[in-house]
């Protein structure tokens, strides 16, 4: 049912323009579809003229000495960066994320197939899954109607308040005088983009955000426990743990997390810039300014610089362990004894074949169990020689 739920949503943010994917009449299959790829493009390059309206709106926030004004802008800039991230995801990987997707699907319904006890979905499996298991399935399940309902009413709220409140800053209707001439034309001529470009970004981030999900909930779990030798507990049949079950799951696991990474890889630098400079600059402004602005605008930078930090650390803490455990996973199998010399010289130079899975951008970016630490570091040094310099300068 989770599988079915993810292609529907996929489907459906498609027909409004947030991906370009269609679902194969019959089959569990998503394609691109061309004409779909062009609406998302043109909602892209919307997305983006927004996006540097919202810049403009900050220099001029800033030139007025409206501080608080441009705080609030500021931060919206940076994190609407994120958002054309996840549209370049979808307009330049799209084969490499419909290849996940239908790879993933491919994965879950061979590994029932074969009747693997894996846990992953409890309606797909073998019937004596263990309560704990079925309830941390419900859970997910749970959490990705969550993100598609949160998601969505919040879209429309966005999209509401173009109707209600068409002064706000961040939107193009601000900038018209209401004694022009034909200023009803012109907002009349917004009005329709700035109601349902947030609906279409909202269901892209949405869609994104459950793929990222599933997998890191399902995936990254079954790798580093079930095929690790030596654990006390598995959810899976011992069968998996046999020399030929391990090398084929264990490769075919390697290229859906390589079909990931090309997707999602080469954005992680970026991500983590981004998230970076809006911790800085929230932290920046609180420290050095927090007497001049509104106390409504120094919970909005204390919220912005909380939330980032605490999500990048978790994407940092999760890489770690990945990266850690994938490494324990090869080393319990040059530590096991599989009962022949030929078997056990076979898995060895397969062991030395295989690399630990990790959330990476090829050979530049790895994450490691230290990343998180030194990810801190950067910030609580870059915080202090900002202050510093902006001292200095002044």
């Amino acid at each position: 049912m989770l599988l079915n739920t993810i292609l529907s949503f996929a489907t459906s943010v498609g027909k409004i323009g947030g991906t370009p994917y269609k679902r194969d009449k019959g089959s569990l299959q998503l394609y691109s579809d061309q004409s779909r790829l062009q609406l998302l493009r043109f909602i892209t390059l919307v997305e983006a003229i927004w996006i540097l309206f919202v810049y403009y709106q900050c220099i001029r926030f800033k030139l007025e000495g409206n501080i608080d004004g441009f705080n609030t802008l500021f931060t919206f800039f940076l994190g609407s960066i994120l958002i054309i991230i996840v549209f370049l995801i979808h307009n330049l990987y799209h084969r490499d994320f419909v290849g996940l997707l239908n790879a993933y699907f491919h994965l879950m319904y061979r590994l029932e197939d074969i009747r693997f006890n894996v846990g992953i979905f409890a309606e797909n499996y073998m019937p004596d899954l263990d309560h704990r298991t079925a309830r941390s399935m419900k859970a997910l399940e749970f959490l990705i109607w969550y993100i598609i309902i949160s998601m969505t009413a919040s879209g429309f709220l966005m999209s509401l308040m173009s109707i209600v409140v068409p002064s706000t800053p961040i939107l193009p209707t601000c900038l018209i005088p209401p004694d022009v001439k034909f200023g009803i034309i012109l907002k009349m001529i917004l009005l329709p983009f700035q109601m349902f470009v947030p609906l279409v970004v909202n269901g892209s981030l949405s869609l994104t955000m459950i793929v990222i999900v599933v997998y890191t909930a399902t995936v990254v779990p079954f790798f580093t426990n079930e095929l690790r030798i030596g654990m006390g507990q598995y959810k899976t049949k011992n069968s998996l743990r046999t020399p030929k079950n391990l090398m084929v799951t264990f490769r075919s696991f390697q290229l859906l997390h390589q079909t990931a990474m090309s997707c999602f890889g080469v954005f992680i630098v970026p991500c983590q810039t981004t998230f970076s400079n809006m911790i800085l600059f929230s932290n920046f402004m609180f420290i050095r300014h927090r007497a001049e602005m509104q106390p409504e605008t120094n919970c909005l930078l204390i919220g912005w610089s909380t939330i980032c930090l605490l999500f990048w650390m978790l994407v940092l803490e999760l890489g770690g362990r990945l990266h850690l455990r994938g490494r324990e996973v090869l080393k319990s199998w040059k530590l096991h004894d599989f009962g022949d010399k030929s078997v056990n010289r076979c898995m060895s130079r397969f062991r030395t074949s295989c690399r630990p899975l990790a959330i990476q951008f090829g050979r530049t970016y790895v994450i490691r169990r230290l990343s998180v630490l030194k990810f801190i570091r950067g910030l609580t040094v870059g915080t202090f020689r900002l202050l510093l310099a902006v001292d200095e300068y002044y």
